[in-house]
């Protein structure tokens, strides 16, 4: 009997450190969280009108976070990426505002995207400085660029053009065309095997040829066409961008990363679509909570605590290679 329950307890074990657990488990989290929230608001939460709402939203954390997966995954943290979505929004804007071009807009967005992308991977690249670090002072430059530009003020974008984009379907095309894109380069190409391969031991990485400078400004690259685009379903959504204007993206993406099951250590345990999982469990749980009348600020504090419980459970690094120090 003993070795009945020892070899089950085993098994267990076995089963809690595997990959298709950390698939799983995720998924599992977000329908039980559904439940839970459907029960409590008496079936309010399961209405078509209030899944609309946490759809569109999922669709920007989502479309952000499924860039940051490429960063995450080299074993780096990018705290910028919903300051750099937003400021690309509100300059994408003002373009076509100027403009009046959807396509100057689009080309605007995404090269914004990339380009404030890119700076962050080079100074942290040519300064030698952890990406955490750096994207956190560009978190701070950004909006206080984004406030700069916008005062007191907010930019507008003409209904007929966000009306008309909605009613194309275009968010969801968008984030489909995004997410293959991303679904493809992340499993199948050179690029995502060489930064999962950083993410799980960097030094052995390098040894075996692989640049950690090439491969990080590539997963930067990535993160900023998904800026970019995140940027354009912003407008899409709202119609006008001020200051307060997704002002919680940011750690609704870092969150939507570690609830969708991605590793703060990247590795061979990163998976591109942990972004949409976990935006999708993120808005779930926005939305459940605002239907079940918690205070906005109490809201945050919850989710900062399920971050950081999130974070301090997951700090055992798997099992593998030496990891390098510093």
């Amino acid at each position: 009997m003993e070795n009945t329950k020892a070899e089950f307890s085993r098994k267990l074990r076995k089963f809690a450190e595997s990959r298709l657990f950390a698939q799983l488990l995720p998924i599992v989290f977000l329908v039980v969280l559904a439940i839970c929230f459907s029960i409590a608001t008496h079936g309010r939460f399961s209405k078509p009108t209030s899944l609309k709402i946490i759809l569109d939203q999922a669709l920007i954390v989502g479309t952000v976070s499924t860039g940051a997966a490429f960063i995450f995954a080299s074993g780096n943290v990018n705290l910028a990426m919903g300051a750099t979505s937003v400021l690309t929004a509100t300059i994408a804007g003002m373009v076509y505002n100027a403009t009046g071009s959807f396509p100057v807009m689009v080309i605007v967005a995404i090269g914004l995207g990339i380009a404030l992308m890119v700076a962050a991977a080079l100074l942290s690249t040519l300064l030698n400085v952890r990406v955490m670090f750096v994207t956190i002072v560009m978190m701070t430059l950004l909006v206080s660029v984004q406030q700069s530009i916008l005062g007191g003020s907010n930019v507008s974008i003409a209904y007929e053009l966000t009306s008309s984009l909605k009613d194309a379907g275009f968010p969801y095309i968008a984030f489909s065309l995004f997410f293959v894109l991303s679904f493809v380069l992340f499993n199948w190409t050179r690029t995502g095997r060489s930064l999962k391969m950083l993410g799980t031991n960097r030094v052995c990485a390098e040894q075996t040829g692989i640049s950690f400078q090439k491969y990080l400004l590539q997963a930067f690259i990535i993160a900023g066409v998904g800026c970019g685009i995140g940027a354009l379903l912003i407008i899409t959504r709202s119609g006008s961008i001020g200051t307060g204007t997704m002002s919680s993206l940011n750690m609704d993406c870092m969150l939507a990363m570690v609830l969708g099951g991605m590793s703060i250590f990247g590795g061979s345990r990163s998976f591109v679509y942990a972004g949409i999982i976990g935006s999708l469990t993120v808005c779930v749980l926005n939305q459940g909570l605002l239907m079940i009348n918690v205070d906005s600020t109490l809201i945050q504090g919850v989710r900062g605590v399920l971050f950081l419980v999130l974070v301090c459970t997951s700090q055992k690094r798997p099992k593998g290679l030496p990891a390098p120090e510093g």
